[in-house]
Order: structure tokens, then sequence, then C-alpha cells
């Protein structure tokens, strides 16, 4: 234990105090998508509260159109960060960052909010004046984030993230297929072959082969997404997939991508955000994952599976890995039987529907 810690005061938490909120998730879409888990179970038990998150540039559009979500702010440093918090007079500050780094816990303390909470571990809780769960690797990010809530005072009830698309964003979606000649009755399938970083991409090569595959077997039609940043994956694949019964899309935003998403049959990916912007949008998944620990990031439900060979190394938790071998060793076969499995129970949901 920190020495610092002896140091540390502890406010007694008064509910009725609190008119304003801001939760602290300034980095990854995952992380986010996970997030929204909490704001309608926040929202029941503080009607009243002005709800404030603070998010990334990328990761914004996420929460956009929430109802349960009153201000987005995006956050732009650390001056910037004092100000807009201090002339808000914040009553609650909640660290939602699951990680032994300071910076966050730090944030907290100099919003000058009122109270302050987050995950107590590596002497985080200096920054901090309310008591708030231990980090424990052993379970789900979800059940963390309950934990969380609990503290707050909000009922613990079994929830699952949510995205809110527009009724223009989902028409939207639908035109682009129509122009793009998908037919109806025809399944999407969504693969999304990058990822945040290089030790959680499975090889590309193993994306195109496993994409010939299924569209000689199976009436079905593909689309390949990928991030701006991300042009040399899709170049990759074009060359070895083709174009017949592929389209391929790096240009769009996240809102669109969301919106196409939704239209989709099934999505294909490593663990990343797009898999858990799936799971909110109640989009079947195959995923290939290595380094990721899933007690924490295993997408929730029967209706995603998730293909991994552990190593002794496993997981490490490594953005990057010469030698990548938890990747390299799930072989196409298996993802595709695992595809194979999930079309045909979606087309006898389909058939029965």
């Amino acid at each position: 234990m920190s020495p610092l810690l002896f140091f540390k005061k502890t406010k007694s938490f008064k509910e009725g105090n609190i008119d304003s909120i801001l939760l602290l998730r300034h980095d990854r879409i995952g992380d986010m998508v996970l997030l929204t888990t909490l704001f309608k179970s926040l929202r029941i038990k503080y009607p009243y509260a002005w709800i404030i998150v603070l998010a990334s540039e990328k990761n914004k559009e996420i929460i956009q159109n929430d109802p349960n979500v009153n201000e987005v702010l995006v956050y732009r440093g650390l001056l910037w960060f004092i100000g807009e918090t201090r002339k808000r007079r914040i009553d609650l500050v909640v660290d939602l960052f699951y990680t032994y780094e300071l910076k966050t816990a730090f944030l907290s303390y100099i919003s000058g909010a009122k109270y302050r909470i987050g995950f107590e571990i590596a002497g985080r809780e200096i920054f901090f004046n309310l008591k708030g769960p231990r980090m424990q690797r052993s379970t789900h990010m979800i059940n963390c984030l309950l934990d969380i809530a609990e503290y707050l005072g909000v009922d613990r009830k079994e929830s699952s993230p949510q995205i809110y698309l527009m009724e223009d964003e989902i028409q939207w979606a639908k035109g682009y297929f129509a122009s793009k000649n998908f037919v109806d009755g025809e399944l999407k399938i969504a693969v999304h072959p990058g990822a945040h970083y290089q030790s959680q991409r499975w090889p590309v090569q193993y994306f195109a082969e496993l994409i010939k595959k299924i569209t000689d077997k199976f009436k079905v039609r593909v689309i390949v997404f990928s991030e701006k940043s991300e042009k040399k994956i899709l170049a990759q694949m074009q060359d070895i997939v083709g174009m017949d019964n592929v389209e391929y899309a790096h240009d769009k935003t996240l809102r669109q991508f969301m919106a196409l998403l939704s239209q989709c049959d099934l999505l294909i990916c490593n663990n990343s955000g797009p898999l858990h912007i799936a799971v909110a949008e109640n989009i079947p998944t195959v995923s290939i994952t290595g380094p990721t620990d899933l007690n924490l990031w295993s997408p929730c439900g029967k209706e995603h599976v998730v293909i991994r060979h552990n190593l002794p190394c496993s997981p490490c938790n490594l953005s990057f890995c010469q030698r990548h071998k938890c990747m390299e060793l799930v072989i196409v076969k298996e993802v595709e039987e695992a595809v194979d499995a999930q079309i045909q129970r979606i087309n006898r949901k389909k058939t029965y529907a």
C-alpha cells in the first residue's frame, strides 16, 4: 500500500446532492460501447442530474443521440479540462478507466468535483474521496461497471450495451445496400479485419481466404469494412479476394458504419470496437482473439462465437507481438466451420420468423 494513502480523505456520499455527473471514458470505441450499459440505470437513479460524458474524438459518435446523456465533451487537453469542469461545478466525477495508470484518477481530482470515485488499484484511490471497488481480472467489464454503479446507489441489474441510431441513418444504410445491388433475402456478411493493436489482428490473408470460401459455399454478399488508416489492409483483401460478391468500405464515418452494420446478418472480426458495436446492435458475431483477456472483454450472449488458442503466455494484453502465434495458430478451417454454423442458424431463424 502506498504511504500516501494514509493521507487520503473519504467523504460520506449524499445522493440527494447530485445535480451533475461527469463520466470519464475518453479513449477507445469498444470501451465506450460497454459504458452505455450504465446510462439508463444512472438516469433512473438520478432523474434530474445533468449527465456529461468525457469522450475522445474517436469514440464520441457512439453516444450520439443517447437519450440518457445530456452532454458530450471531447477531451482537448489538461488546461481545457480544468476550465470546462470548473465552470460547470460538477458534483460527481466517475473515473471508469480500468487501469493502473494514474492520469484519469488525477483528472478527477483536478476537476473540482465534490465527489470522486473510480477503481482502486496501485494507489489510484489517493485521488478519490469516495470508496470504490477494487480492480479484479476474473469478471467481465460490464460486471466491473455495475460494481462501481452499485457504490453510487444504483440498483444492480443485468444490462447490456445500447446504441441509438436515428431513422434517417437506418434508411440511409438501406439505400446504400440497394445502390450496391444487395438483394433482399441474400444474407449480408460484414467483415472487419482491423483492430486497434497489431497483436489483435488475425492475418489479412486468412480473412481473405475465409471470404472466398463462404462466398463460394453460400448465397451471401460480403461487405468488408476498414478504417481510413487501414487502407493497406483493404488493398491486400482486394488483391486476394477480388470484387465479385464483395463490397469494400473504408470511407465511412463511425455512425455510417454502425448504421450499415445494423442491416447485416453477421459480423466476422477480431476482438475490437466493431465486435462490441455488433453486440449492442444484436448482430451475431464470429470473432478471433489472442492477447485479449476474455474474462474482461468477451462478447456476451449465445449468438456470439469466440475462437481462440490458449498458449502459456495467454492472455498477454500486449499491443505488439513479434511471434503472434496465438493469432496465427487459428486456422481458416475452424473459423469457416464457426461461420457455417452461424449462417445455418441465421437461415433457420429467418425461415421460422
